[in-house]
């Protein structure tokens, strides 16, 4: 009995030095942003996380240093870059796989390409997708692929869910690139595209990656509430209409939208 008690003194002790405070309690001060918490100070992070208030201030300074974070007037906020988490664990962890069969059920429903975007930056990252078989677009959207999240339907409803002064702030380091005639390049009005994004909970873009590529996108949230991603049909303009994207076309991706809530972190 007491060997075994001293095995198990070993063993707990070895634990605790495998434990690197410093990094749970980082972890911890992600986690405490939400839904409801977009914007903390210091002392409403120190509360909630049961940490120390310059511990708190220390970690929240190292994330803005990082690029996860940033301050405003004493508040502060998570950054797009925090859901580079999200895609690596969507590529680790093998969640494409899992999506994959409501994936296939929504593009043999629609009878278009559809697929799964996070934001990375000023960038949107696709990082699952799927065919139907026998229709083809010029344009393809494949798993890894990152498309300005300025131009494209799928970055643009990410966007919509950032805070204005992020969306700003990426605007102002972005360089604009025309890719059609159709391509939106003055950032007055791309503002005004991805606040309307906001509004209408999706984002159409026309032709503005390609001639004839239109695409529809809705946000997906994860089971904190949160928009972590987005659902994204891609079509032609001889198949498609304004009444068939605002109708069929957008009632399935939000049904689907929905279902992926419970699998995404």
């Amino acid at each position: 009995m007491a060997s075994d008690a001293k095995g198990n003194a070993a063993s707990e002790a070895a634990e605790s030095r495998n434990f690197v405070t410093a990094f749970a309690r980082g972890l911890a001060i992600i986690e405490t942003f939400g839904a409801g918490n977009r914007a903390l100070t210091v002392a409403a992070v120190a509360k909630r996380t049961g940490v120390d208030r310059a511990v708190a201030r220390r970690l929240l300074l190292t994330l803005v240093e990082l690029g996860f974070a940033h301050v405003y007037e004493k508040r502060f906020e998570l950054t797009t870059r925090v859901l580079r988490l999200a895609y690596s664990f969507l590529s680790s962890a093998g969640l494409g796989a899992a999506l994959q069969p409501f994936l296939d059920e929504l593009a043999r429903s629609i009878g278009e390409a559809v697929s799964i975007a996070v934001l990375d930056d000023a960038e949107a990252v696709f990082v699952a997708r799927a065919d139907v078989p026998g229709r083809r677009l010029s344009y393809v959207i494949a798993t890894g692929m990152r498309l300005p999240a300025f131009t494209s339907s799928a970055g643009r409803i990410l966007l919509a869910h950032r805070s204005r002064g992020e969306v700003q702030r990426l605007l102002a380091q972005t360089r604009m690139v025309r890719y059609t005639r159709h391509t939106l390049m003055q950032k007055r009005d791309l503002m005004a595209v991805i606040t309307k994004a906001g509004t209408l909970g999706y984002s159409i873009n026309y032709e503005e990656i390609e001639d004839g590529l239109i695409s529809l996108s809705v946000p997906v949230v994860n089971r904190a509430g949160l928009v972590v991603a987005s659902l994204n049909v891609s079509t032609g303009v001889s198949r498609s209409n304004d009444a068939k994207l605002k109708g069929d076309y957008l009632s399935k991706l939000k049904a689907t939208a929905a279902e992926l809530t419970s699998m995404l972190p």
